[in-house]
């Protein structure tokens, strides 16, 4: 699966949240916060993925500074620790501008 999120049209942290809710089909359940956004990409939900931020910046002017980079540290660990795993069981993250 591939997801794109650009960065032109975040609004705030719930718009990020609800536009990745979607693209991964996390249900009514899911709280749309960073810990529970961490919780389903630990346990693998969903797999493979690769994730690519565009128009970064907006995004961080969007989420501000230290959200922004709890973001990006959250999704850089994640994807970290699925480097040893099979190509179809990773989660791969990029940022382009």
């Amino acid at each position: 699966m591939n997801v794109v999120i650009d960065g032109r049209f975040v609004l705030n942290e719930a718009d990020l949240q609800r536009r990745l809710a979607g693209a991964f089909g996390y249900g009514p359940y899911y709280r749309m916060d960073l810990d529970d956004l961490r919780a389903h990409l630990a346990a693998g939900d969903p797999r493979p993925v690769q994730l690519v931020w565009i128009h970064c910046e907006a995004i961080k002017l969007a989420l501000g500074v230290a959200l922004y980079d709890s973001y990006v540290d959250l999704l850089a660990e994640i994807e970290a620790a699925d480097e040893g795993r099979d190509w179809n069981e990773r989660f791969v993250f990029r940022i382009l501008e």
